[in-house]
């Protein structure tokens, strides 16, 4: 899984797109609620204790963006940037789902992991807004297994140490990994059709350009809540353009693209975007290369005429 320990203290990140993905969370609740927020009825206190970790994440390590007040059980917290306030707890319980506050605060997608009777988890709440190839609404209730199934080898090489990671997993032993992928969008698309993608990552686009090919990263992070015990899993998803990927990082994508077996480039679209990619990360190399070559060239000139002068 290549996890690694999670720094407590950017557990949820904040970045310059953050409005901009406001938004677009903003339009995906109102227009496709049920396809991207999903809540099974045994989560409603697992998601209540989440958005109350959010909000105390939130209000400390970004005070200048969020304000929390406490009046008896119930909580208040008001988003300087947005201008929206949300009221939680007490009376106000069931009047929003929990983790759709949270998720409007948030640039993270938060889903809650519960354990069924078989000892398994299973998808038990969801708000994923930027999804890859599913919805919620087709997968709420899934165990780990079946969500998986069509990760190549999953079961052969992964599933059994995903299993013994998530029961391990401890409040004060926080985790996160990352993962990636390639995404083939059109010229015309905007950031909502390129955040949402819940049928394909590859658009109809025969010949993309590098501005075209979307490294799509992921940031997934793994808390177990203190009071209920169960699993807080969350994604922070960054889109950056082939064309802006700096060279070591092409050269990685190459190589690793490269390496897959047949199977694997399958599952990743790479018949679709891998010719181009490579291409492109050629191109990249030879001009870098020629420009470097150029610069040595200056340097020579200039030490002879530096001779010359004395």
């Amino acid at each position: 899984m290549d996890v690694r320990k999670l720094d407590v203290e950017n557990w949820l990140t904040l970045d310059k797109n953050y409005m901009d993905e406001h938004v677009v969370r903003s339009q995906l609740l109102a227009q496709e609620r049920h396809k991207v927020l999903q809540c099974l009825p045994e989560s409603y206190e697992a998601c209540l204790e989440a958005l109350e970790e959010v909000v105390e994440f939130l209000t400390q390590r970004f005070s200048n963006m969020f304000d929390m007040k406490k009046h008896g059980e119930e909580t208040t917290v008001y988003n300087k940037v947005t201008g929206e306030t949300f009221v939680f707890g007490g009376k106000r319980t069931g009047q929003m789902d929990p983790l759709e506050i949270a998720v409007r605060l948030t640039m993270e997608d938060l889903s809650i992991l519960m354990k069924n009777e078989d000892g398994e988890y299973y998808l038990a709440a969801s708000a994923s807004l930027f999804p890859v190839g599913w919805t919620v609404a087709e997968r709420i209730g899934w165990t780990i297994s079946r969500l998986h199934n069509p990760v190549p080898l999953w079961h052969q090489q992964v599933a059994n140490s995903v299993s013994k990671f998530l029961c391990r997993l401890t409040p004060e032993s926080p985790m996160e990994r990352s993962n990636y992928f390639v995404e083939v969008k059109r010229p015309d698309e905007d950031l909502f059709d390129i955040l949402y993608r819940p049928t394909t990552l590859s658009e109809d686009n025969p010949d993309p350009s590098p501005q075209d090919l979307v490294i799509r990263r992921e940031r997934q992070t793994f808390r177990r809540l203190p009071r209920t015990g169960t699993i807080v899993f969350g994604v922070k998803t960054f889109l950056t353009t082939l064309d802006e990927l700096p060279m070591q990082e092409l050269e990685n994508l190459a190589r690793e693209v490269k390496s897959w077996p047949e199977h694997v480039g399958e599952y990743k679209g790479r018949e679709i975007w891998g010719a181009k990619a490579l291409e492109f990360c050629e191109k990249r190399r030879q001009q870098l290369g020629k420009a470097s070559g150029n610069e040595e060239e200056c340097q020579k000139q200039e030490e002879k005429l530096e001779k010359l002068d004395v």
